[in-house]
């Protein structure tokens, strides 16, 4: 009789080279790029979901539809820091842009001028912190969260000093241009119009971003700063135009919020700052690269409107609505952190903090 020694049966899933360890793994890798890009659908359907059951009224399709008008300036001012965060930045003084583009334009038309020319220096005053802010960013080479850190105080400093201590502005509505009303009150086809003129403004920045020569270019610099210089983009241009366009964005919701208010409230700008890069770090995790998106961003910005929504139709105190935006936020933040952490893509957040994110090569 022959005495055989029995080798220990190993699991063909974890067995070295063996095909279905190739499975396994391959299907480990490809769980890892998709689950955290399900995170804000998934937190999308939650609040949906939670808010249906607690209120009868939240799906009502009037409801709806005041969410979105409500939101509709908060995704301006979200989409134009997209811009300057794919373009590897940060914006704090956003909020300042959105301020003194309303201050212009409802001085000048309290002081009776036509509704373009108000329109237009609002807009200029909106570009002026642009300016400054990418005249310390690439000429100063001041990093950029120091640098719109610092606007942002200027800035809530100069709105004090231009109306007198904090004064707000109040528009009489006869002497308000009918063309000045109608962009911040007006409506097409019983659609709020500022619905519609954020979603115009929206998809022409996606298409910038996505399918230009200038969004591509924007991004590599962004993403891979050393590598753009290599290949001879003018990474210092690009951050100039990238904290422009950001401004200018913001300047135009400034101007809708003082249409659609008739006046002006110093600081009513700092109110969206908070939500918009909440809702830009949301938007980067729907992006296997981690990269912020247009698109994405305005997933953010709904899911901030229905979760507000949605705690003032079941009476939420508002002390508390600042607790729940938060852990709604910090939940995805770390889902996302977590599911990516072994995942072998880029982390959806981490590179929007970098230091590096400001040009240090010499002046194009």
């Amino acid at each position: 009789m022959t005495l055989t020694q029995h080798q220990p049966v190993r699991n063909p899933r974890k067995a070295p080279g063996s095909e279905g360890s190739k499975n396994y793994d391959g299907a480990a890798a490809r769980a890892s790029q998709v689950l955290p890009r399900l995170i804000a659908p998934v937190a999308l359907a939650g609040i949906l979901l939670t808010f249906s059951l607690l209120s009868p009224n939240f799906l009502v399709p009037g409801n709806l539809l005041s969410v979105l008008s409500q939101m509709a300036i908060l995704a301006l001012v979200a989409v134009g820091l997209t811009v300057v965060v794919r373009a590897g930045g940060i914006d704090l003084s956003i909020g300042v842009a959105l301020d003194l583009a309303a201050l212009g334009a409802a001085a000048l038309i309290a002081d009776g001028y036509r509704a373009w020319v108000a329109i237009a220096v609002g807009l200029f005053f909106g570009l002026l912190v642009g300016a400054v802010n990418a005249a310390l960013i690439v000429g100063l080479k001041i990093p950029p969260f120091l640098a719109t850190l610092s606007v942002w105080f200027i800035g809530t400093s100069v709105q004090q000093l231009l109306t007198g201590g904090g004064a707000p502005i109040y528009l009489s509505t006869p002497r308000v241009p009918i063309e000045f009303a109608l962009l911040g009150r007006g409506y097409v086809l019983d659609l709020d119009g500022v619905v519609l003129t954020a979603a115009i403004v929206a998809v022409v920045v996606a298409v910038l971003l996505g399918l230009t020569r200038w969004g591509r270019a924007v991004t590599l610099a962004g993403e891979q700063p050393t590598a753009a210089r290599i290949s001879g983009l003018r990474v210092n241009r690009l951050s100039v135009s990238a904290y422009l366009l950001c401004s200018l964005v913001a300047a135009f919701a400034g101007v809708i919020l003082a249409a659609r208010t008739n006046g002006f409230v110093p600081g009513s700008g700092q109110a969206y700052l908070m939500d918009a890069i909440g809702a830009v770090f949301i938007g980067a995790t729907l992006s296997r690269f981690g990269r912020v998106s247009v698109p994405g961003t305005l997933v953010g910005v709904l899911i901030f409107g229905l979760l507000s929504n949605g705690m003032n139709l079941i009476g939420l105190s508002f002390f508390w609505q600042g607790l729940g935006r938060g852990i709604v936020l910090l939940a995805i933040l770390l889902l996302g952190v977590l599911l990516v952490r072994n995942s072998g893509r880029p982390g959806p957040f981490g590179r929007l903090l970098t230091p590096a994110a400001a040009p240090r090569q010499k002046a194009d």
